[in-house]
């Protein structure tokens, strides 16, 4: 634009325009551009509540949604965990049906195969024929497979142990999700004590209203597991956190 001279006219652009102007601009990394369209925006003198106040909320809410991200993020996985413990056992019964019933049609295939192929008439003892409707009946207790039978036991025995092994490893998970959100929370609480002097749940309601419930459940099971912050990361968070409200102080004093 600025080859042609149409920048002379920045001047008329009304605030929409110019912003996607210089998102573009901005984009491209042409800082001629972004800097013409910055010194032709128009100034105006407002009336405003005082700067300390309206810093301090701002720079709170700002500071509660970045503290979320990665929070929200290990709240989302203890959702997921929960989820998992309940569709888990009904997925491990079908998985165990479904590989029964495949293994007892491959086992009758193989049966009727090798019957016929050894000249036999009629059906092979461990899966007789009932009538010419030719429904299948359970073999008698003397004719059953021993072979099948054992195969069946040790899938049973299979899926056993993996729903005692799986939700060891479930527990593991929510463990450290818990320990993670729970010291991401604990930095924050800590700087909302101590630098802004106010209460951590009581900001969270206001800036993160949908899920605080999410941060409750995640405090209990916290306390449920037996599970402590990480000191080192709640003060990296809180010693971050207390460094940004500090430049806020002294921006808005």
């Amino acid at each position: 634009m600025s080859k042609n001279g149409l920048h002379r006219h920045y001047d008329r652009l009304d605030a929409d325009e110019r912003f996607r102007l210089d998102v573009l601009a901005t984009a491209r990394e042409d800082s001629r551009e972004s800097e013409r369209l910055l010194m032709s925006c128009p100034r105006f003198s407002y009336t405003m509540n005082e700067m300390g106040f309206v810093e301090r909320w701002r720079s709170a809410i700002e500071i509660t949604l970045r503290v979320y991200i990665p929070l929200g993020e290990q709240l989302a996985k203890l959702q997921m965990i929960d989820a998992l413990r309940v569709f888990v056992p009904y997925s491990q019964s079908l998985w165990v049906d479904t590989t029964l019933e495949a293994y007892y049609k491959g086992h009758e295939s193989g049966s009727r195969h090798a019957w016929a192929y050894a000249g036999k008439c009629g059906a092979p003892p461990a899966w007789p024929e009932d009538g010419p409707g030719g429904e299948l009946m359970e073999p008698e207790e003397d004719e059953r497979d021993p072979a099948m039978e054992r195969d069946a036991d040790d899938l049973e025995v299979v899926a056993e142990q993996y729903n005692k092994f799986f939700p060891e490893v479930l527990e593991e998970l929510e463990r450290r999700c818990v320990r993670e959100a729970f010291s991401i929370w604990s930095g924050y609480a800590t700087f909302c004590e101590e630098s802004a002097a106010v209460s951590a749940e009581k900001l969270a309601t206001v800036v993160l209203a949908p899920v605080v419930g999410g941060i409750e459940n995640m405090k209990v099971r916290a306390e449920r597991l037996g599970v402590e912050p990480d000191a080192e990361l709640v003060e990296q968070i809180r010693g971050s956190l207390a460094e940004t409200w500090q430049i806020v102080e002294a921006r808005g004093a």
